[in-house]
């Protein structure tokens, strides 16, 4: 197993800013190093502590639909 690597206030602040409106591989662009597992798993403890709030835009979804492709 990996050894986990702590997230940079830089990094948790560009996962914020940038959570509505990029997608996973968006983000992976924006967070090197990061893989989706652990994005998706800070996304989910920011939305417990009321970090992130609300959901993706429409757009956003539907860029994720087509990246899936």
């Amino acid at each position: 197993m990996a050894k986990r690597k702590g997230w940079k206030f830089s990094e948790e602040k560009i996962l914020i800013n940038n959570y509505h409106t990029a997608t996973i591989d968006e983000l992976r662009g924006l967070l090197p190093g990061r893989e989706p597992d652990s994005i998706n798993a800070k996304i989910k403890r920011f939305k417990k502590a009321g970090k992130i709030k609300g959901g993706k835009t429409e757009e956003t979804i539907s860029r994720a639909y087509d990246q899936r492709k």
